[in-house]
């Protein structure tokens, strides 16, 4: 399993963000996009030279792209089915040109609303509710050799979301994607065992981080990651990103990242 930092843990500005990837102990990101970077914006006409300057950049300074993190969405993009459309097949475009071919997306990026989901989750006949449009755009992404994965992503108390392993298990299966698993989100719906069980096999990428006082996406440090990392490794994921948002402490940064590397490595 290679271990990666999301470039979005260190700067939202994401050519700073890789400058220091070395000196941290990384040579592998998980690169997140971001709004100003792909500008697609009320002329729909994005930035696309600024990730082939990008891949070419980070030949030369030897890093990996694992994978590709959607874009978080904004109001405007949130409104429109055709820009989530077309954002997603953007995103695809980008992973390709980065050499990576995952995608991590979340619900709000393929479906179509909440009310929908829960629609979904209560009734077996019914198919997932993409939105319109977008069964197409991820048909082409799999033709194209990327690889959606799916994020378990709770958005309000009282839903589920996707941070249910019965439920995420039942949308990969029908739409033949991949899962990346925020483990520490995933723990108590219902398990990291029942994740393991029902999609070891789907899961492409882990997300991991620790919650400090209630705030998410600090650096890995708890002592229970000793007991879960032997878990994930029983899975299919091939890559461990680190975020760290929420405490970007260079040394916790660093010591985040040799205590899990140790962990993997361990027999």
């Amino acid at each position: 399993m290679q271990l990666a930092i999301n470039t979005g843990s260190i700067s939202h500005d994401t050519r700073e963000a890789i400058a220091p990837v070395h000196s941290l102990g990384f040579s592998a990101v998980e690169l997140n996009l971001q709004q100003a970077e792909l500008a697609y914006g009320f002329t729909r006409t994005p930035n696309l030279a600024f990730y082939s300057d990008l891949a070419r950049e980070l030949v030369l300074r030897k890093l990996t792209v694992t994978d590709v993190h959607a874009l978080f969405l904004n109001g405007a993009q949130m409104f429109s089915a055709r820009s989530r459309c077309d954002v997603l097949a953007l995103a695809g475009q980008i992973t390709q040109t980065l050499g990576a071919n995952v995608l991590v997306v979340h619900p709000a990026d393929i479906l179509d609303s909440e009310e929908w989901l829960d629609l979904y989750i209560a009734d077996p006949r019914l198919r997932p509710p993409l939105v319109d449009g977008m069964a197409a755009v991820i048909r082409e992404l799999q033709r194209g050799g990327v690889q959606m994965a799916l994020e378990n992503i709770q958005y309000w108390d009282g839903t589920h979301g996707t941070n249910d392993a019965d439920v995420m298990a039942r949308l990969v299966e029908a739409l033949d994607c991949r899962v990346a698993l925020d483990v520490r989100r995933g723990l108590a719906h219902p398990s990291l065992e029942r994740w393991v069980e029902l999609l070891g096999d789907r899961i492409a990428v882990v997300h991991l981080h620790d919650t400090v006082n209630g705030v998410e996406h600090h650096p890995p440090a708890a002592s229970d990651w000793k007991q879960m990392v032997p878990q994930l490794k029983r899975t299919s994921a091939r890559v461990a990103v680190i975020e760290s948002s929420a405490n970007r402490n260079p040394g916790l940064i660093k010591a985040s990242r040799e205590y899990v590397s140790k962990l993997i490595q361990a027999e």
